[in-house]
């Protein structure tokens, strides 16, 4: 989510019962608020400063206040929403009040984990953690991704978990679901980033999620007048992409059906709005959507720019956004942002611009996602 220091973690986790309707004409949502509990844990400033340092400026406007209040308004009990916020949001607290929430799930309830705060990859064990408010320097001071399906898999008596997260290395939930073969939940999947990744500083994932919650006709991909949740990811991922230079993740067991629906639509999407493109400013080009069309006429705003720039432009100052992409097999130059140097790679795969890459010399554990401006051919 924000890109620091550490990273940033924000894990949201539904467990959903509903049965399943398979009719695309019936307009129901397939989740009962009256069965929901929320879990929510928002973390934006810690203990050890040193370690994990606050952002202040992300408290303005907190998605995860947003979300628990979205869900709140969708009718689901107050005695059935817990947050747990900053300094309250201690390792034990945190631990004892989701032990509390698992063992009051029944069959059909739906519970909604949500995690926003710190996280960090230890490379040597390939586990991902999350800061508690009181974590320090030892991985054990934090909460484990191992830990928190471990607990899941312990406590829970529903049976379907989804598991979202905006953050850093949030696809070690993606991992981590695909090793529990096992299992007897049905799990589904939705990350910003590969388990491998960080993550940006802005909120652009969780955005996604409101915006599914809230029915964007966005989100609604085949105009059917409900949003789903392949919808959602396929929604995120290309925003992921496009916004942020980074790949979401997604699975789904076979037990946790893709089209499940989480939301009907609010209105109807206007023609053009919501095209990503990049657009003429100067003698640059800058990644922009439409906000509003007037004929040939669009109003745009500009990614990671505030609303005083949107504007409105002419045909001849657009363009469709056409990334460069490599080719499977591809020898690169990538760039870290640690040390602005450039290391050889292979391309793995690659999509809308993003690459998964893997370094000369390394293992599979090191393979990442790039964004376009990270990622060159190598010249010798």
């Amino acid at each position: 989510m924000f890109r620091a220091k550490w990273p940033l973690i924000l894990l949201s986790v539904i467990l959903l019962n509903a049965e399943v309707s398979r009719a695309a004409e019936d307009d129901d949502v397939d989740w009962d608020p009256e069965t929901t509990h929320i879990f929510c844990v928002g973390l934006l400033k810690w203990q050890r400063e040193d370690i994990w340092p606050s952002f202040p400026a992300c408290m303005v406007n907190r998605r995860d206040a947003q979300l628990v209040e979205r869900f709140r308004a969708a009718g689901v009990p107050d005695d059935q929403i817990t947050y747990l916020q900053d300094e309250h949001a201690t390792k034990a607290n945190i631990q004892k009040a989701f032990k509390q929430a698992l063992d009051e799930t029944d069959a059909g309830d739906l519970l909604i984990f949500y995690f926003c705060g710190h996280g960090s990859r230890n490379v040597d064990t390939n586990q991902t953690w999350f800061a508690n408010y009181d974590a320090g320097d030892a991985w054990s001071s934090a909460w484990g991704v191992h830990e928190i399906v471990d607990a899941i898999e312990a406590g829970f008596d529903g049976d379907r978990v989804l598991l979202l997260a905006d953050c850093c290395h949030s696809g070690a939930l993606y991992d981590e679901v695909r090793s529990r073969r096992e299992t007897e939940i049905a799990y589904a999947v939705f990350t910003s980033s590969y388990a491998h990744n960080t993550s940006t500083g802005n909120w652009t994932y969780s955005d996604c999620l409101l915006a599914a919650l809230d029915g964007n006709p966005r989100v609604d991909l085949d105009g059917n007048g409900t949003i789903n949740l392949q919808e959602l990811a396929h929604y995120g991922e290309l925003e992921l992409a496009f916004v942020e230079g980074q790949k979401s993740m997604f699975l789904a067991t076979k037990d946790f059906p893709r089209r499940t629906r989480i939301a009907q639509t609010e209105g109807e999407l206007t023609p053009r709005v919501g095209q990503r493109l990049v657009v003429a400013s100067g003698d640059k080009w800058y990644k922009a959507e439409t906000i509003d069309a007037d004929g040939e006429m669009l109003e745009v705003h500009y990614v990671n720019f505030d609303e005083s720039t949107d504007e409105w432009v002419g045909p001849n100052r657009v363009r469709p956004y056409q990334p460069a992409q490599f080719a499977e097999g591809d020898k690169v130059a990538v760039k870290w942002e640690t040390d602005n140097e450039w290391y050889p790679a292979t391309v793995l795969s690659a999509w809308y611009g993003l690459h998964l890459v893997r370094y000369d010399g390394d293992d599979e554990s090191s393979d990442e996602w790039v964004g376009p401006k990270s990622i060159r051919l190598r010249t010798e």
